[in-house]
């Protein structure tokens, strides 16, 4: 969408901003709307022109932030595991406990795994712990 005639861009972004903000909805929904805005404008505009306007601390309380935000910690984790236990044990052995590790949701959970895995003695007992 482009702006309306005689309008600047950052002008038209700052007032759908504006609107957005003052809409009668519950702060979550309001930051939900907010972070669309931010993901879809950065798509056709520069997405600074975005970032100026809309605070990350409000964008932080989108449930679509949250969740790309904990997937992207989850993968991050479970890759970070992973290449720790190759370059400690043998590659195809490590490759096997991968889906087990990909089913772990839990980022409390896969820190303590990911600081065992610098100090297991074997792949084995990783193994084991992996199923507790």
């Amino acid at each position: 969408m482009k702006p309306p005639t005689g309008m600047g861009i950052e002008q038209w972004v700052q007032e759908c901003i504006n609107v957005t903000r003052d809409a009668p909805v519950d702060r979550r929904t309001q930051a939900d709307l907010l972070y669309g805005i931010y993901l879809f404008g950065g798509i056709v505009y520069d997405s600074e022109l975005f970032k100026r306007f809309i605070p990350e601390e409000l964008m932080q309380e989108s449930k679509t932030y949250q969740y790309l935000y904990n997937k992207i910690l989850t993968e991050t984790m479970i890759k970070n595991i992973l290449a720790l236990l190759e370059s400690r044990f043998q590659a195809e052995a490590v490759s096997a406990l991968t889906p087990s590790l990909q089913n772990i949701t839990d980022l409390q959970r896969l820190e303590q795994l990911h600081l065992a895995a610098a100090n297991v003695q074997s792949l084995d007992a990783f193994a084991q712990m992996l199923s507790e």
